[in-house]
């Protein structure tokens, strides 16, 4: 069992923001027979520490991973000592020699652990990173990427690289190749048979997709921070690379590890690199689906909650042929059968409501044609729960001929009975 310490600046389902953090605590927390995580650190980056403190912690309330402890870092330019860092000591102390450190944000807790005890670095067995730079980092277009890790905290970063020992950085350079999600192959294999997990985790990403797809024009999203639990667990997967590197506060400020010869060198990291896209990936989707989750909150209607609300797939089957605004919508339903007079037009929004909260739906306003009407388009993620929605409704079509044959005998033997009992009157 790994005693894990996870330090992150966790931003999942918010929206334009990144989803990765999030998705790298869902892959560890799917490996329960080899992963303890002692604690969660939350730290500024993505957001402010308090951001990512509560997004952190509704996550753990939505998949049922409340037994987890959660602390708080400090804001940015606050003093590094906080509860995160605090925790980081504690864990250290309980687990000598055996705690690993992921840290997939900004080392601001780390860098607290360091100044309330100098000798955490000798305590912890390994420090796994990412962050940082080798050379210009190109994604999306021409422009490179600015590293958003080590220089959101240069302090830190340089007292964690330069007095940390068994560090191993997950660059920019180096994780890029093998953290690309393809949006269709990630949601099919989310998807997949109906996987609760998977699709709690599909429809929570959803919106990442959407942004990556509306900004750049891609049909992927990068799970950066994913690569480094990958190594975390799974080192075999990487060819390690042992690199001599000048840490310095200026070049920190745009997060180059400056890899340089031995001898003007102040500390040696380990870059590795993942050899294989494919089976490096594998390993993510299999630990996502291991997961259970199955709390109040999760309300698929293709897993069956929402038996009495058929109206869901008959939308979703209308919009998979075009969009359409709300009333218009109504008029197609009405017209293919599938409502009548009885639906309360305002319930019918409200659901049209729900289905965009839950990354089914999405909409824009349409001012083309006089009053501004808001069209509904099919997401991706609802395509994939109304394919699913067909396993579910013939589980629910046997189910209702066996209930109907059950209530048919009934209705039998009920007549049958009483005939016997008019018959026996007659008799006497």
């Amino acid at each position: 069992m790994r005693h894990i310490i996870f330090d992150c600046d966790n931003t999942m389902g918010i929206e334009g923001r990144p989803m990765d953090d999030g998705l790298a605590l869902l892959y560890l927390a799917g490996c329960p027979d080899e992963v303890d995580i002692v604690g969660i650190g939350c730290n500024f980056g993505n957001g402010t520490a308090e951001e990512t403190f509560q997004c952190t912690r509704a996550l753990l309330h939505e998949t049922g991973l409340t037994s987890i402890p959660i602390c708080i870092g400090s804001e940015k330019g606050e003093d590094p000592i906080s509860d995160a860092s605090r925790m980081i000591v504690d864990a250290a102390d309980k687990y000598p020699g055996e705690l690993e450190y992921l840290g997939i944000g900004s080392l601001g807790n780390l860098y607290g652990a360091y100044l309330l005890d100098p000798d955490i670095f000798s305590k912890i067995h390994r420090i796994v990173l990412m962050g940082g730079i080798t050379e210009p980092l190109y994604i999306h277009g021409s422009t490179p990427l600015h590293e958003l890790n080590f220089t959101v905290n240069c302090e830190a970063s340089c007292s964690v690289l330069t007095h940390g020992q068994n560090i191993s950085i997950i660059t920019g350079n180096n994780c890029l190749p093998v953290s690309e999600l393809p949006k269709n192959e990630f949601m099919d294999k989310m998807c997949l048979d109906g996987n609760p997990s998977g699709m709690f985790i599909a429809q929570k990403c959803g919106y990442r997709f959407h942004d990556k797809e509306v900004i750049y024009g891609a049909d992927s999203s990068y799970f950066w921070d994913g690569v480094a639990a990958a190594y975390l667990l799974h080192p075999e997967m990487f060819e390690d690379n042992p690199t001599p590197c000048f840490i310095n506060p200026g070049a920190m400020q745009a997060g180059f590890l400056h890899p340089t010869e031995t001898d003007s060198a102040n500390c040696v990291l380990n870059l590795p690199r993942a050899k294989n896209r494919r089976t490096f990936q594998n390993t993510f989707y299999e630990a996502w689906l291991r997961l259970d989750i199955r709390t109040p909150d999760m309300k698929f209607a293709c897993n069956g909650v929402y038996l009495d609300r058929l109206l869901q797939p008959s939308i979703l089957i209308e919009l998979s042929r075009e969009p359409a605004h709300g009333f218009l919508l109504m008029q197609k339903l009405k017209a293919d059968g599938l409502i009548d007079d009885s639906l309360d037009p305002a319930g019918f929004y409200r659901r049209l409501k729900k289905l965009e909260q839950d990354n089914c739906l999405s909409s824009v306003i349409d001012r083309s044609s006089g009053k501004p009407k808001r069209v509904f388009s099919i997401t991706d993620f609802g395509r994939r729960t109304l394919l699913a929605w067909e396993r579910t409704l013939k589980s629910y079509d046997r189910h209702i001929h066996l209930i109907l044959s059950d209530i048919e005998a009934l209705q039998k033997e009920d007549s049958e009975e009483s005939g016997q009992r008019e018959t026996s009157g007659e008799t006497e």
